[in-house]
């Protein structure tokens, strides 16, 4: 019968089997890797927080689609956008008026004076275009030189003779008035009434004087201003501010 002695005897371990139990045992770096790993996941669930740290309570955050819809963005945006779009307008209509009188010889003249009225008011601009003066009809109205350089005059052609090749004798007569111009005019070529705008002479006046000029120039810049400052960015530089707030 086998027989055990009082004090177990103690088994050691040789150096291979060692290396067995610590690989399943792990080092201590994966040790505190996987427990740290655990720790993450338990955070992340909602649990416990991670050693050394600790939870902060979120606080909701104001996006910058939230800042948009407020009432104040939505005026500026729709008022930037109105203002946007007439700036728009009047610079492509300007744009198109200078590609027409280069590319057609269109001229525009404001009427300062009544004696066409009421067929043209006072403060009209009138486009005509220069054409031969033996192109133009009795009745129609033309825009010539004054004799002795005295400026423009347009009036209405009441009769037109050539004594000279190539030269015209227009006598001419405003409509406003009830005698003929007391001298003929005497041309070669004539401004062919073609249309007219009423009331955009007096803003054309305007923008030719100096104070005219300065109120253009702020305009522009305030179209600038309008254009770089864009709701979206606003809105954006609203909400950061916010958040950093709240931080």
């Amino acid at each position: 019968m086998n027989t055990r002695s009082g004090n177990p005897e103690t088994h050691r371990l040789t150096g291979s089997q060692e290396d067995q139990v610590g690989a399943r045992m792990g080092s201590p770096a994966d040790l505190e890797e996987e427990h740290g790993g655990i720790d993450e996941l338990r955070s992340e669930a909602g649990g416990e927080p991670a050693k050394g740290e600790f939870r902060q309570e979120e606080v909701p955050e104001e996006t910058s689609e939230q800042v948009r819809q407020h009432p104040a963005f939505r005026a500026y945006g729709a008022f930037r956008s109105i203002l946007l779009s007439l700036g728009a307008l009047l610079g492509a209509a300007c744009i198109l008026v200078f590609a027409v009188s280069l590319l057609f010889g269109i001229r525009p003249l404001v009427v300062v004076s009544g004696s066409m009225e009421p067929t043209i008011p006072v403060g009209s601009v009138v486009l005509s275009q220069q054409v031969p003066a033996g192109e133009i009809e009795d009745g129609s109205i033309v825009t010539v030189e004054r004799p002795r350089g005295l400026g423009l005059v347009t009036h209405r052609l009441v009769k037109s003779v050539q004594p000279t090749p190539d030269v015209y004798e227009y006598t001419l007569k405003g409509d406003a008035n009830t005698q003929n111009d007391p001298e003929p005019y005497k041309v070669t070529t004539a401004g062919k009434y073609i249309w007219h705008i009423v009331g955009l002479g007096y803003l054309a006046a305007v923008l030719q004087s100096s104070y005219g000029i300065f109120i253009a120039g702020a305009a522009g810049l305030a179209l600038l201003a309008l254009f770089i400052l864009d709701p979206a960015r606003l809105a954006q530089g609203s909400a950061a501010r916010a958040r950093r707030r709240k931080c």
